[in-house]
C-alpha cells in the first residue's frame, strides 16, 4: 500500500527551488475555498454548534481549514458529543452492571465510548487536534512564513516587481 502523500512543507525529501514552486502552487489550488466552513450547519443541536464553532475558531489561525472538511468536522463533534453521553453513563451506571440474573456484565457504554473514541483519534489526525498533529502544523506555519520573507521565492511567485 502506498504512503499518503504529505504537504510540500511537511516532506524531508530534498527538492530543487522550481520543484517546490510547482509543488505549492497545485496545493494552493487544491486547498479550495473556506467560506461555509466557519459557520456551523444548520441542523446541528445548540451543543454540536457550540463545540463546531470552538473547534473551527482554534483551528482558523492555522489556515487549513476549508469547506471540504465541514464532514469531518462535524463527525468530530458527533463523536465528542457521543463520547460524552457514554461517560454520563458511566458515570451513573458505573463500568459494570448487573443483570437480571445477578451476573456482572460490562456496561455497553464503554464499548461505544471505545468506538467513538476510535472516530474521534482519526479525525484528530486529520483536522490537526492533537498535539504531534498540532507540531506539523507549526512546522508548516513556520516554513510558510520563511518562504514569504524569501526574496527569491517572491519573484518566482509573482509577488514583487522586479
Amino acid at each position: 500500500m502506498a504512503r499518503a502523500s504529505k504537504p510540500v512543507d511537511l516532506q524531508n525529501a530534498h527538492l530543487s527551488k522550481e520543484e517546490y514552486t510547482k509543488r505549492k502552487q497545485a496545493e494552493q489550488k487544491l486547498k479550495g475555498n473556506d467560506g461555509l466552513v466557519y459557520k456551523p450547519p444548520k441542523h446541528l443541536s445548540n451543543d454540536e454548534k457550540k463545540l463546531y464553532r470552538f473547534l473551527v475558531k482554534e483551528l482558523k489561525e492555522s489556515n487549513i481549514l476549508n469547506n471540504l472538511d465541514i464532514t469531518i468536522l462535524e463527525t468530530t463533534v458527533d463523536a465528542i458529543i457521543k463520547m460524552q453521553e457514554c461517560k454520563q453513563l458511566l458515570d451513573e451506571h458505573g463500568l459494570v452492571i448487573t443483570k437480571i440474573d445477578g451476573s456482572l456484565v460490562r456496561n455497553p457504554a464503554s464499548i461505544i465510548y471505545k468506538d467513538y473514541n476510535v472516530i474521534f483519534n482519526k479525525c484528530c489526525m486529520e483536522l490537526g487536534l492533537s498535539p504531534s498533529s498540532r507540531s506539523k502544523l507549526a512546522v508548516l506555519n513556520v516554513k510558510n512564513e520563511q518562504d514569504n520573507q524569501d526574496p527569491l521565492l517572491q519573484v518566482l511567485n509573482g509577488d514583487v516587481n522586479g
